[in-house]
């Protein structure tokens, strides 16, 4: 999803795009093809032992707000022709190899069915999500934005998710956060806080992974 409201002119001219032009991980992402750098927090997170995020052979996944595509492409190469990821937006994806993509609203009944048509009747284990909001430079109205996707992506969890599977998404620390984590915690056995180092430390964001989902 889009993370500025800033044309692709001002944003060369700003010190934002300085900062991303000469990020460590944004030059890894050029040199190794991935679609962005948002592939190396994902994949940090599942290397990491001490987060027991395993995604095995036969995992089905839905990767939510997935454009461009990046975390899609990592999961698909862990879950193989056995798992299932199917990864949704609003905007368009170009095609990954492995992936089922649905360009719809994952909160709307002709996105639920998509999704249902995807599925073909499998239970899925894992729902990840590297949303955030269109950024309007208001601290306050950015984080209740991202608060209103972090709610939408539980409750799409709550649905969907089989008895034990996990979440792992994207946040800001901010106002709501406390409230949020704690209705969270009521359907996820454990939740974990991780920042990963391919997240900048200049930023608010960090990943909430939630364990064990319970009804």
């Amino acid at each position: 999803m889009a993370q500025s409201s800033k044309s692709k002119a001002a944003r060369k001219t700003s010190a934002w795009y300085q900062r991303h032009a000469n990020d460590p991980h944004v030059k890894r992402a050029q040199r190794e093809g991935k679609r962005s750098r948002a592939a190396f927090k994902l994949t940090e997170i599942l290397d990491n032992q001490k987060h027991d995020l395993k995604v095995k052979s036969n995992t089905v996944v839905v990767d939510l707000g997935c454009a461009p595509g990046s975390w899609s492409v990592e999961l698909a190469k862990l879950v193989g022709a056995e798992g299932l990821v199917i990864g949704i937006d609003l905007l368009p994806v170009n095609p990954i190899s492995g992936v089922s993509l649905i360009e719809a609203d994952f909160d709307s009944p002709a996105g639920q069915q998509a999704l249902a048509d995807a599925l073909q009747g499998r239970a899925i284990d894992l729902v990840v999500s590297d949303m955030a909001p269109e950024m309007s430079g208001n601290k306050l109205v950015d984080q209740m934005r991202m608060i209103g996707l972090n709610e939408m992506t539980l409750h799409f969890a709550q649905q969907h998710l089989r008895p034990g599977g996990d979440i792992l998404m994207k946040t800001f620390m901010g106002e709501g956060y406390d409230t949020f984590r704690r209705d969270m915690g009521q359907s996820f056995q454990k939740i974990k806080n991780i920042k990963p180092a391919a997240s900048r430390k200049t930023s608010s964001e960090f990943f909430l992974l939630g364990k064990s989902f319970h009804a």
